[in-house]
């Protein structure tokens, strides 16, 4: 897919930029090359995380349902792109959107924005930390419960959504799982309840025994809600509940497999071996520590080879943030929000809980034709730039002849950079 064979010191750099961290780090990749970096470096760059974390932005805890779906998260969302396109704590930032996309939930469910908000925070708090701390956390957040029917799941009535879902996508993976493991898994994941402020509908109320002191918009365990039976689950056979369930699905060995063969494939950009798989997944199972396995991935050959380069297709976050990175924020007047709606890349607003579109799936006209809506994000005024200037812009360090004849085409700024955005080393990454 690459569009040359890379094998340059530079283009190996800013490929480690671009998989490290969110877009093509044109700044870190400049500074990278500029001081004489090597790729040891530049990858010890991409993972420091010694920069001081910035102060997420507050959102306050809305007092009942009306209020709380009149919040937005505007202020939040521009955080976040901000963060992501700061250069500072680039792994950080890789992880955070890696597993948002990984637990993906979504507004058209959640009708509380705060909810979306709290669960972001938990993400990041633990997104270089513990898978298993992060599944704990997910399985009883309470925009995820929202998001796959968790509060509808009770014992007289229970719901598969969250269940499979834990399985398929979040743990194990398609195959290593029953549909009777999916259905006993969500016996025992019955009874969670949200309390939300002002409403009694089922499962967001408080008026449950045991529950009175649960604090707004927390999630807590209904038992009169709950199933108590025995339960048979990937062959253990007991009153199964929530975390026995997800310890259940810890101890699988397919989870530290299906786990570190996705993180392999979004850091690399191939698919892993089975061997690889297998030699990365032993020491993750261990203890589930999410920063030795990236430290892992990135210390393998595949991280660096040349096959690996311009291996992926670039997302639409990831272009964008390429050009807010290139020019030091967004143009007053660009509708980055328009750019996220039609290419389906809106934060908070994944299509389904597979997450984001990926792959192949970005290569369609439509979704090439609105990647020209980036240029929203060039300032009006810019100074010349001759086709190498404008691809460097963009951290393209290993054009093709054929990529920059074509740039090399148009006289000013505006419309290098335009035919650039179109260029396979801007839509692969």
């Amino acid at each position: 897919m690459a569009p040359q064979d890379p094998t340059t010191e530079a283009a190996t750099i800013t490929h480690v930029v671009r998989r490290l961290g969110m877009g093509a780090g044109p700044v870190v990749a400049r500074e990278l090359l500029e001081r004489g970096a090597t790729v040891t470096d530049a990858i010890a760059a991409g993972l420091d995380l010694s920069t001081p974390a910035s102060e997420p932005p507050p959102l306050d805890a809305p007092t009942d349902l009306d209020l709380a779906r009149m919040q937005e998260l505007t202020d939040q969302t521009a955080w976040w792109v901000s963060r992501m396109a700061s250069g500072e704590r680039l792994i950080e930032e890789r992880l955070v959107w890696f597993w948002t996309d990984h637990f993906a939930t979504s507004r058209r469910k959640v009708p509380a924005p705060y909810l979306l908000w709290q669960q972001h925070l938990t993400i990041r708090r633990l997104a270089t930390a513990s898978f298993a701390d992060l599944l704990r956390a997910i399985a009883r957040d309470p925009a995820m419960l929202l998001y796959l029917d968790g509060v509808r799941n009770t014992a007289s009535a229970p719901n598969e959504n969250f269940a499979r879902e834990v399985m398929e996508l979040h743990t194990l993976g398609e195959g290593a799982y029953t549909q009777t493991d999916v259905v006993e898994a969500a016996r025992a994941l019955t009874g969670w309840v949200i309390h939300v402020p002002g409403t009694r509908s089922a499962g967001q109320v408080t008026a449950q025994p045991g529950l009175e002191d649960l604090p707004p918009w927390t999630s807590g365990l209904a038992t009169r809600r709950h199933d108590r039976g025995t339960k048979t689950i990937l062959g253990s056979i007991a009153a199964h509940d929530l975390d026995s369930v997800i310890d259940l699905l810890l101890d699988q060995p397919a989870t530290a497999d299906h786990i570190a063969a996705k993180l392999f494939r979004e850091l690399v950009g191939l698919d892993p071996e089975p061997a690889v798989v297998t030699e990365l997944a032993s020491g993750f199972r261990s203890d589930y520590a999410i920063l030795p396995l990236v430290e892992a991935i990135v210390a393998r050959p595949e991280f660096v080879a040349p096959n690996t380069i311009r291996a992926r297709v670039a997302s639409p976050l990831e272009k964008a943030l390429t050009l807010i990175q290139a020019f030091g924020g967004v143009r007053a007047g660009s509708d980055l929000g328009r750019l996220f709606r039609t290419t389906a890349y809106v934060p908070f607003l994944p299509p389904n809980p597979a997450g984001y579109p990926k792959g192949e799936e970005l290569l369609g006209p439509y979704q090439l034709t609105h990647g020209l809506d980036l240029l929203w994000l060039v300032p009006e005024s810019l100074p010349d730039l001759d086709t190498t200037s404008a691809l460097a812009t963009l951290g393209i360090h290993d054009a093709s002849p054929t990529t920059t004849e074509i740039v090399d085409r148009f006289d000013d700024a505006h419309s290098k950079l335009g035919a650039a955005l179109t260029a396979p080393e801007f839509v692969l990454t």
